[in-house]
């Protein structure tokens, strides 16, 4: 993790512990000196760092190098990243939606599209916050010892796959000659929503990945724990 975050910095530095007050390489965890704890400081020094930039690289990275990428991002993770993804995704929302009203001959205005924009953020935020609750819970029952907001974070991060799921149920709505009945179950809707479920085991996968890291759990654990709670969510969304 460290060597990761070092590199992502470009050069070694170096923060002052506050208890014994020496300056203490950034790629120590805890103070050679006095063995207080430096993580928590670490780790809001690289997030306080991170630009715009960085945050589009790290979403950009996860389709790259996704194993060294989730790293990164366990060692600073940030909010705003996962807003980004919500962003990107809620935008593909609102084309799936308007070509779902265009299948029914149905023009919309500019009124019902802002609308239509909410609604697709509204249904991206709930998702991101389901998903993160589930997982939290998973991981405290494993005993997992970290925040909820980096399990939100790490899952905000992992929304950017629902990138290629969002596009591809996009191109099965629009080619598909059967009008879409948007007050059906999810699967009902068939190929545009059964789309994103192997979407979900990956996002588990790398969010559990990343989840070791910030919570102290043995990658096993911490996979395992995320894969279940997202089976449940699909259990609960797809087929009850």
């Amino acid at each position: 993790m460290t060597k990761s975050s070092t590199k992502w910095c470009g050069k070694l530095e170096y923060i002052r512990c506050p208890s014994c007050k020496n300056d203490i390489p950034i790629t120590y965890l805890f103070c050679p000196y006095c063995g207080l704890d430096l993580r928590f400081i670490i780790r809001e020094r690289l997030i306080a760092r991170l630009t715009f930039r960085d945050r589009v690289l790290r979403i950009y990275m996860l389709f790259k190098d996704p194993i060294r990428t989730v790293e990164h991002i366990a060692t600073a993770p940030d909010m705003f990243g996962g807003f980004l993804c919500l962003l990107i995704c809620s935008v593909l929302l609102l084309f799936k939606s308007i070509i779902i009203f265009s299948k029914y001959g149905i023009r919309l205005s500019s009124t019902a599209v802002g609308y239509l924009i909410l609604s697709a953020m509204l249904t991206q935020l709930v998702l991101w916050m389901a998903l993160a609750f589930l997982v939290n819970l998973s991981i405290r029952i494993v005993g997992g010892i970290g925040t909820f907001r980096d399990i939100t974070s790490i899952v905000g991060y992992t929304q950017a796959y629902f990138i290629i799921a969002h596009v591809a149920s996009l191109v099965v709505v629009a080619t598909s000659s059967v009008p879409y009945d948007i007050t059906q179950a999810p699967v009902s809707l068939g190929g545009a929503a059964s789309v994103y479920i192997p979407f979900y085991i990956i996002i588990a996968v790398f969010a559990g990945y990343g989840i070791s890291f910030t919570h102290m759990l043995k990658r096993i654990t911490a996979i395992s724990a995320t894969v279940a709670a997202i089976v449940v969510f699909i259990v609960f969304f797809y087929v009850l």
